[in-house]
């Protein structure tokens, strides 16, 4: 899901071709049907754009040469503005798109999901597509499988990264800046979304740990050098 500017809630359901929106009087309505196509991650940028993953149907993983993997800009008005989907040798940029953050200067940032076991990578494109960077993980940790991204103040990216318990911070070339590791001592099970709120602190989403029957979202505030 996803906010717009008019504090309007955008979502769309599980393995769904559907934008719907949430009113602020309750309403629910359908915004766009991508179908057949099935609409992944969700998101809206600085501009009030949409940004989507979208995949063909069927089952999601693996991709082979037929399938169709892309990033789509969307206006406001949910009209097709870019379509993302190959880098310049003709390959596919993307596996799975499952989150989509972008940063001040509209750098779109993809989660992306290689298997059925969860292995992924940070994908980073500009508006024209361009490739910026791939990050896989710090080479110390080996798997790398992620499920949360978010982006701070200055541009850095900070990512889960679930398989090692721990907090990736990387810059905008793709260059680590700092490895966090979350200690279960602390309360910190399976890490997996991240938002920032308006006070800048980092709102971090957890599995249910042992014996309990619920998640938790712990505010943690960041070092400022990273911010």
């Amino acid at each position: 899901m996803a906010i717009n500017k008019d504090g309007a809630i955008l979502f769309i359901e599980y393995h769904d071709h559907k934008i719907q929106v949430l009113l602020h009087t309750g309403e629910v309505k359908t915004v766009l049907d991508s179908s057949p196509m099935i609409l992944l991650a969700i998101h809206v940028n600085k501009d009030n754009e949409v940004i989507v993953g979208v995949r063909e149907p069927g089952q999601p993983l693996p991709v082979h040469d037929f399938s169709v993997r892309q990033v789509i800009i969307l206006s406001s008005d949910y009209k097709r503005n870019k379509t993302i989907e190959l880098d310049k040798k003709g390959n596919k940029l993307f596996s799975y798109a499952l989150r989509i953050r972008t940063d001040s200067r509209n750098i779109v940032y993809i989660i992306d999901i290689l298997d059925n076991d969860s292995n992924g990578r940070i994908v980073a494109v500009d508006r024209k597509g361009r490739l910026k960077f791939i990050y896989e993980g710090h080479k110390n940790t080996g798997t790398f499988k992620t499920k949360g991204i978010a982006i701070t103040r200055s541009d850095n990216i900070v990512v889960t990264d679930y398989y090692n318990e721990a907090l990736h911070v990387i810059n905008s070339k793709g260059n680590l800046l700092g490895l966090q590791f979350i200690f279960k001592d602390l309360g910190f099970y399976d890490l997996y979304s991240l938002s920032f709120d308006s006070e800048g602190y980092l709102l971090i989403g957890c599995g249910a740990a042992k014996n309990e029957d619920n998640g938790k979202v712990h505010i943690v505030k960041m070092v400022d050098s990273l911010m």
